[in-house]
């Protein structure tokens, strides 16, 4: 992969975290202790400067409640995977509290069907 390439991507991830991160309510440094990490190292990732190894990834998606392959996409990803007529374009477009919501009914729903 060239530098730019590598460059580009960092920054996309650095975004996408920086947007899940301020969904979830929490500043630089809240999420850093959470990771275990500086807000200063924090900083650098979410500028796209530093691109965090696999397993801190990993551990980001964990605490932002979100797939990894969520935090490598960009809004013309996004939006090619939800049409304006999707349910989960509906789905996604709903805050976090909400969202847990609609879960737990379906969850409820699912075991009503079963029984």
């Amino acid at each position: 992969m060239s530098e730019r390439k590598r460059q580009r991507l960092a920054t996309i991830v650095g975004a996408n975290i920086t947007a899940r991160r301020k969904l979830m309510g929490w500043n630089q440094a809240a999420f850093a202790e959470r990771l275990g990490m500086g807000a200063d190292s924090l900083s650098r990732i979410e500028r796209g400067l530093v691109a965090p190894r696999f397993p801190r990834l990993e551990q980001m998606a964990e605490l932002l409640e979100c797939p990894i392959a969520d935090l490598f996409q960009t809004q013309e990803d996004r939006k090619r995977a939800y049409s304006a007529d999707s349910p989960s374009l509906a789905f996604h477009s709903l805050d976090l509290c909400t969202k847990r919501e609609v879960i737990l009914m379906a969850e409820k729903i699912i075991q009503l069907m079963r029984g």
